[in-house]
C-alpha cells in the first residue's frame, strides 16, 4: 500500500511550490496571494519504481479571516491524520513565528514522523536557519523551492522513506468533473465518497484548482478530478482565476471520461453550451449529469428531457438526473461512467470502416474546389477515446470543412455508442511529380 506524505505549514510558506517541484509539473496553482490552496491536492511521485502519494494542503493560520478558513483547517487536519510522513514547511525569510511554534507543538503531539523543511533560502543568504532549532526537531533540510536548491537532498530523503513501498500500482480511470461554478461538482464527489473530502459551500468559486480524488467502484479505482467552475471570459479578470480555468481544461485533456454537470434551475445557458462544445472538441467520452434534481418538479424534468433529446449539440450524449445533496441517483453516476469506460477501448475493423465510407460517399459526393476534386481512397482506425479515423487520399487539405463534419458525424453515428466520439485525421499521398 502506498504511503502518504503531506506538506503542512502556515499560509504562504511555499508548500505548493515544493509540491510542484517534487511532482515535476505545475499541478498546484502558485501565487503570492494567501490562502489559494483550499482543497488537498494529491499526486503520485515515484523513486526507483516506489510510489508515494504527495499531498499539498491549505495553509494553517491565515493572516486574514476568510469564508473558508475553518474548512481549510479541517482539510489540513484530515491530511495530518491520514499521513505517514509530514513535511513541516517553514519560511526562512520570514523567520520563526508564533504560528510555527503552535504547529510544531501540534505535530509533536500527533506522534507522526515529521521532517522540518526550511524553505526560501538562496545561495548568498542562508536565512535564519538556526532559529528554527527552537521548534525541537533534530534534523531539517534547507531548500529553495523557487530556485531548486537542495532538492536532491529532499528527494534522497523521500526515496529512503519509500523503500518499503511496493512497485506495482493500479491503473486509474480518470474522470473529469466539469461545470460552471456552484453546480455541485465537489458535492457530487463528496457524496460518492460519503465523506467531506472536498470543501463545499454555497459561495461560487470555492474550488480554484483541480483536485484528484480516488473512488473505488466494483474493484476498479476511478480518479475523479474536481475542477474549478468555468466562468465566462469577461468574469475571469483575476489572474489566478484565469489560471484555474486553464487547469480545468487541461484536466479535461488528461481525462478518460468527462462528467459534465448541469443545473436544472438555470439549464442550458450560454456558458453550458460553451462547456459542452469544449468537451466535445476534446473528444473524450462524455456523459451529462443533471444535479439538483430535488429542486425541480416532474414537468420541469420533462421539459429538460425534450431540450436534450432535440438539441443537436447534446441529443446523442447520455444523461441522467440525480441529487448530490440528497444522495439520490448516485448509483447512476457510477453506472454511466462504468458503461462508458467499457466502450472507450472499442476496436473497429478496417473493412467495416470502409463500408461506412463507401455509403457516405454514395450519399453525399465530395464537392469540387473550383475545377478540382479531392479524392478519398480508404480509412482505418488510428486511436481511441476519441476514436481517430485516419483518412487516406489525395489533396485532402482541400476538403470542405462542412464535408468533413458530415463524415465525422457519419462515423460517429454508425460505430460509436452514445457518449463516444470520433475525430478525423487526414493523410494525403505525396505527388511524385512535385
Amino acid at each position: 500500500m502506498k504511503k502518504i506524505v503531506s506538506l503542512i505549514g502556515r499560509t504562504n510558506v511555499g508548500k505548493s511550490t515544493i509540491f510542484n517541484r517534487l511532482v515535476g509539473k505545475n499541478k498546484a496553482i502558485v501565487s503570492e496571494l494567501e490562502g489559494l490552496t483550499r482543497d488537498r491536492k494529491i499526486s503520485e511521485i515515484s523513486f526507483n519504481n516506489k510510489k508515494l502519494d504527495l499531498v499539498d494542503t491549505g495553509g494553517f493560520f491565515s493572516s486574514k479571516k476568510n469564508n473558508f478558513e475553518d474548512l481549510i483547517l479541517l482539510q489540513a487536519h484530515e491530511a495530518l491524520n491520514s499521513s505517514d510522513l509530514i513535511l513541516f514547511v517553514v519560511d526562512s525569510k520570514t523567520g520563526l513565528t508564533p504560528y510555527d511554534k503552535d504547529l510544531a507543538l501540534m505535530l509533536r503531539k500527533s506522534g507522526k514522523l515529521v521532517k522540518l523543511i526550511i524553505n526560501k533560502i538562496d545561495v548568498k543568504d542562508k536565512g535564519n536557519i538556526s532559529t528554527f532549532n527552537e521548534l525541537g526537531f533534530k534534523e531539517s533540510i534547507a531548500v529553495s523551492a523557487e530556485h531548486n536548491i537542495n532538492f536532491d537532498l529532499l528527494k534522497r530523503y523521500l526515496s529512503s522513506f519509500a523503500d518499503s513501498i511496493e512497485s506495482v500500482s493500479e491503473e486509474l480511470i480518470n474522470v473529469c468533473v466539469l461545470g460552471k461554478p456552484n453546480v455541485g461538482k465537489s458535492s457530487t464527489i463528496n457524496s460518492l465518497l460519503d465523506q467531506n473530502r472536498l470543501i463545499v459551500s454555497d459561495i461560487s468559486g470555492t474550488t480554484i484548482d483541480s483536485t484528484d480524488v480516488q473512488i473505488k467502484w466494483k474493484k476498479k479505482t476511478y480518479c475523479f478530478i474536481d475542477t474549478a467552475g468555468v466562468r465566462k471570459k469577461n468574469k475571469t479578470s483575476e489572474k489566478e482565476e484565469k489560471i484555474s480555468v486553464i487547469k480545468s481544461l487541461e484536466s479535461l485533456q488528461r481525462a478518460d471520461i468527462c462528467l459534465l454537470l448541469l443545473d436544472p434551475t438555470s439549464f442550458m445557458k450560454d456558458q453550458d453550451m460553451t462547456l459542452i462544445s469544449q468537451a466535445k472538441s476534446v473528444g473524450k467520452a462524455l456523459v451529462i449529469g443533471i444535479n439538483k434534481s430535488d429542486l425541480i418538479n416532474k414537468e420541469k424534468g420533462k421539459e429538460i428531457k425534450q431540450i436534450i433529446d432535440n438539441d443537436p449539440l447534446v441529443k446523442k450524449i447520455p444523461y441522467f438526473f440525480f441529487s448530490a445533496k440528497n444522495k439520490t441517483g448516485l448509483s447512476k453516476v457510477m453506472k454511466f461512467i462504468e458503461s462508458l469506460e467499457r466502450k472507450i477501448s472499442l476496436n473497429f475493423s478496417t473493412n467495416k470502416l470502409n463500408q461506412i465510407l463507401k455509403k457516405s460517399l454514395e450519399k453525399k459526393s465530395i464537392p469540387f474546389r473550383g475545377k478540382f476534386k479531392p479524392k478519398i481512397r480508404y480509412v482505418h482506425q488510428g486511436g481511441k477515446n476519441p476514436h481517430i479515423i485516419i483518412i487516406h487520399g489525395n489533396s485532402l487539405d482541400k476538403l470542405d470543412k462542412s464535408y468533413l463534419r458530415f463524415l465525422e458525424n457519419r462515423f460517429t453515428s454508425e460505430i460509436c455508442p452514445p457518449g463516444i466520439q470520433t475525430k478525423l485525421k487526414l493523410v494525403s499521398s505525396k505527388n511524385p511529380y512535385n
